[in-house]
This record gives C-alpha cells, sequence and structure tokens, in this order.
C-alpha cells in the first residue's frame, strides 16, 4: 500500500468518528420568550411566528385575571357555563386562556399547553371572554417554540 495513503487513515478515521459523535446530537432550534397577557383586550399577538411541524409549548407561569369585578383566577378560568354567549370559545372554561395561530379556529392554553401544530402563522393569545369592559388583570405566560 502507498505509503501516503497509509498515513491518511487515521486522519480519515478520527473525521469520521468526529462526524458520527456529532450528527445525531444536533439540537431543533428552540425560540422562547415571556409573554404578557391582558385580561382587558382581545387577541394579542405574541410577535413569536409558529409554522405546521413546529412543538409549541405554552405554560402560565404567574399572575391572576378576572372577566368580572372581584374575581381571581389563573389560565384555567372560572369554570362558569361552557355554552355561555359570553365565552369567545363555546365548552371550555369562561375567561381560561386561549390562543389562536394566525385566522385559524382557537385552542385551550389554559395552564399548559403542549402540541405539534398543523397552522402557521403568528401566535395571538387572550382571555376567554366577549365582555372585555369589566376585565381586570394578566397574566404571564412563557411560550416555547421548538422547531
Amino acid at each position: 500500500m502507498n505509503p501516503k495513503i497509509r498515513r491518511m487513515f487515521p486522519l480519515a478515521a478520527v473525521v469520521l468518528m468526529l462526524m458520527a459523535c456529532l450528527l445525531p446530537f444536533r439540537s431543533a432550534a428552540e425560540e422562547s420568550g415571556v409573554v404578557q397577557v391582558q385580561a382587558s383586550e382581545g387577541w394579542q399577538s405574541t410577535g413569536i411566528t409558529v409554522r405546521a411541524g413546529d412543538r409549541l409549548r405554552i405554560r402560565h407561569i404567574e399572575g391572576e385575571w378576572s372577566p368580572w369585578l372581584g374575581g381571581s383566577y389563573d389560565a384555567a378560568g372560572s369554570g362558569g357555563d361552557p355554552l355561555c354567549r359570553c365565552n369567545v370559545m363555546e365548552a371550555v372554561s369562561h375567561a381560561a386562556l386561549i390562543g389562536r395561530i394566525g385566522d385559524a379556529n382557537p385552542f385551550l392554553v389554559g395552564r399548559e399547553y403542549d402540541h405539534t401544530v398543523s397552522e402557521s402563522g403568528t401566535l395571538f393569545l387572550r382571555i376567554n371572554d366577549t365582555d372585555l369592559a369589566d376585565n381586570s388583570g394578566e397574566l404571564e405566560v412563557l411560550v416555547r417554540l421548538t422547531r
């Protein structure tokens, strides 16, 4: 065997071992941020763009809000009548945290949401309430997106 080729074998072996070690450990790109969601406002942009196939995780960190005077609820909402005309989303707890991607149908976030999404667009969040005039408080949520 040619001596030049024989000297290249150890170098080639090292390069191949490094490639084999590094390739399986490539991590997915992750974007995260903390967002404040006001109870007295409608759909609020998070400024985060989601793409179909992304893993979207949203978690209530702190804060409380109320859909009326004197209440205090977290992201799970007040319970109440899920069929009330005062809800943006039917069959979901009144005052729960809900989300929407672009103009797609809203979804329940509640205290925690973790799904691979099928829509693309900007992520919006809000309280599940149509009468915002008497609402108060805010929630702080952590949004994590993995591509």
